[in-house]
């Protein structure tokens, strides 16, 4: 699992991108996501301490369970 808590707090001691990536041990294009995703959602580093590490994931990507089913017509 990417470590959420970790892409921010580097952003916040203003690390780049790539080397955020390479520290983190994930892919430059999850870094952006996960930066995009916490400024949509306007979540800050300082926030993220009040949250589990599944709470903050949940934030950041809602899970399927969350999203409406379809089913099939007969």
């Amino acid at each position: 699992m990417t470590n959420y808590r970790e892409i921010l707090r580097l952003k916040a001691l203003g690390m780049s991108k790539r080397e955020t990536a390479a520290s983190v041990g994930c892919s430059r294009n999850t870094v952006v996501e996960v930066l995009r995703r916490t400024e949509e959602k306007r979540l800050s580093y300082l926030l993220q301490e009040e949250l589990t590490d599944n709470k903050f994931a949940e934030l950041l990507y809602p899970s399927a369970a969350s999203k409406p089913t379809y089913q099939m017509q007969d």
